[in-house]
């Protein structure tokens, strides 16, 4: 349980960074030999070095971050490894890759192993990689996915906002309302999350949908996305809530849609898996990294 619960507190969004590691210096270099390190076998080593992105993430697809960038690299197409990170504290090899220790990560083995981390920083690098690699190949496929309109500075400005406000509001008073034992406190918690999912509420309105900036998909949905797939299913679970049609009719039409992605699909817990990790959670009274404010 312990050991279960440093994983999850781990994956988190508090800093940001980019770290270059080279293949020779912190990176352990590809060849068939098995790691003595703390951690058990390196799972990097006979890693192809022509990957163009080894994604690092915690096993069993129970990290809302690490979903976020796991959509991206699926939506954008770009070919990627996976590397599950399963041991507490993090694995030796690991941390020689990437110091911070922090999941969600990219390496980039064709830009001298550099590495990238926090799921907003991964994401926008990944569009940015997208865009030139397309341009240098002088790829003309009929749809260029970026989900970062890279010629618009306002809609730009206005989807880190609105991923901003995820952060910082609506992830704390969603976890609050989820982990609050105290009935009387229940409904106040409650309205609270409400006020916070509004904005996105407003923003499909304001670009008439059927996603937060309008026809296209974009960063701010998949980075919305894992929180309210989260509280679809524990907040019913545990509190018997469901977002209701009349205030929120477009977020809720937009979460059908967005899960029939094939992206949130391959990225998704299944909905008794969910219970399963957030079951532990709640009978621990956890404090979810600092994000739930009744700690």
């Amino acid at each position: 349980m312990k050991a279960f619960i440093l994983l999850i507190l781990s994956c988190s969004h508090a800093a940001s960074g980019f770290v270059s590691v080279s293949a020779g210096g912190g990176a352990t270099p590809p060849c068939r030999v098995r790691s003595v390190l703390r951690g058990g076998y390196d799972a990097t080593i006979g890693a192809d070095p022509n990957t163009p992105i080894q994604f690092f993430a915690f096993s069993g697809k129970t990290c809302p971050y690490a979903q976020r960038t796991h959509i991206a690299l699926l939506e954008l197409g770009i070919p990627f490894d996976m590397t599950e990170i399963t041991s507490m504290p993090k694995p030796d090899w690991y941390l020689k890759i990437n110091p911070q220790g922090k999941v969600p990560a990219l390496r980039v083995p064709t830009a001298d192993y550099a590495v990238i981390y926090e799921s907003a920083i991964c994401n926008e690098f990944l569009c940015d990689y997208a865009t030139t690699t397309q341009q240098q190949s002088n790829n003309n496929m009929e749809h260029h996915h970026t989900l970062m309109p890279a010629s618009d500075p306002f809609t730009r400005a206005k989807i880190r906002l609105l991923n901003l406000h995820c952060d910082n509001v609506f992830t704390k008073t969603q976890f609050t309302y989820l982990m609050n034992k105290d009935d009387g406190l229940d409904e106040g918690l409650c309205d609270e999350m409400e006020n916070a999912l509004q904005p996105f509420e407003d923003s499909i309105v304001q670009s008439k949908g059927p996603y937060l900036m309008g026809g296209e998909f974009t960063l701010a949905d998949l980075h919305l996305f894992p929180f309210i797939q989260r509280l679809v299913v524990t907040l019913k679970e545990w509190k018997g809530y469901e977002l209701p049609q009349d205030k929120f009719p477009n977020l809720l039409a937009w979460f059908i849609k967005c899960n029939e992605r094939d992206s949130v699909k391959e990225s998704s817990m299944t909905t008794e898996k969910i219970i399963e990790v957030y079951q532990r959670f709640v009978s621990v009274d956890y404090k979810f990294g600092g994000l739930n404010k009744n700690k």
